[in-house]
């Protein structure tokens, strides 16, 4: 499962729509080739790939892209908006027993300073921060994977839409198996159970 984006390749998404064709073809008509070429559908399929968000649900992925390539073509922003949609199968994923969803939070300040560092480009938005910065946010992120692990609970760090992308790359080669989701990814009934909320105060403690 953690190579399956990498294996998604063109011949394999044609060969999933072409069978979803079957009971559900306007809705692929509506989404490949026009708004979207099938080498954009692949890359968003490979984004959540990326991310251990399985895709099982294809007939909710197009019809999700379908709404909303009117308002956005970014790959990057369909494949967050495709996230939220599954919002139930994503915290599945990682619920105890009793539907809670234990977390980690980053201070207001932490967030304020990533949103101010987001910069946008020809190439998509991407994450402008100093390299001091950048450190002290990733030495809050280590401390918040340990308390989580600790306890033997898979580390998830919840945070505002805007800044989820942008966090999940800063924190990734350091920390692969760290999960981090959007408030707009908490589906209804899950209860969260936050363990702490960090400040850069807490790695200097």
């Amino acid at each position: 499962r953690s190579s399956a984006a990498d294996l998604l390749g063109r011949q394999e998404i044609q060969a999933l729509l072409d069978s979803i064709k079957k009971t559900h073809g306007p809705l692929v008509k509506a989404v490949v080739p026009d708004p979207l070429s099938l080498g954009e559908v692949q890359k968003i399929l490979q984004n959540l790939l990326q991310e251990r968000v399985w895709i099982a649900d294809l007939v909710t992925i197009l019809d999700t892209l379908a709404d909303h390539t009117r308002s956005t073509q970014d790959l990057d922003s369909l494949t967050e908006i495709v996230r939220a949609r599954l919002a139930a199968s994503i915290c599945k994923e990682y619920v105890d027993n009793d539907g809670r969803l234990w977390v980690f939070r980053l201070d207001r300040s932490i967030e304020k300073t990533v949103e101010r560092a987001l910069t946008d480009s020809e190439f998509g938005q991407y994450l402008r921060l100093d390299p001091q910065t950048g450190q002290d946010i990733l030495n809050v992120l280590s401390f918040g994977v340990a308390l989580l692990e600790e306890e033997g609970i898979q580390p998830v760090l919840l945070t505002s839409p805007k800044i989820r992308l942008s966090l999940r790359r800063l924190a990734a080669p350091r920390f692969p198996r760290l999960v981090v989701l959007s408030t707009n990814e908490v589906a209804p009934r899950v209860l969260v159970e936050s363990i702490a909320t960090l400040s850069l105060a807490d790695t200097l403690a």
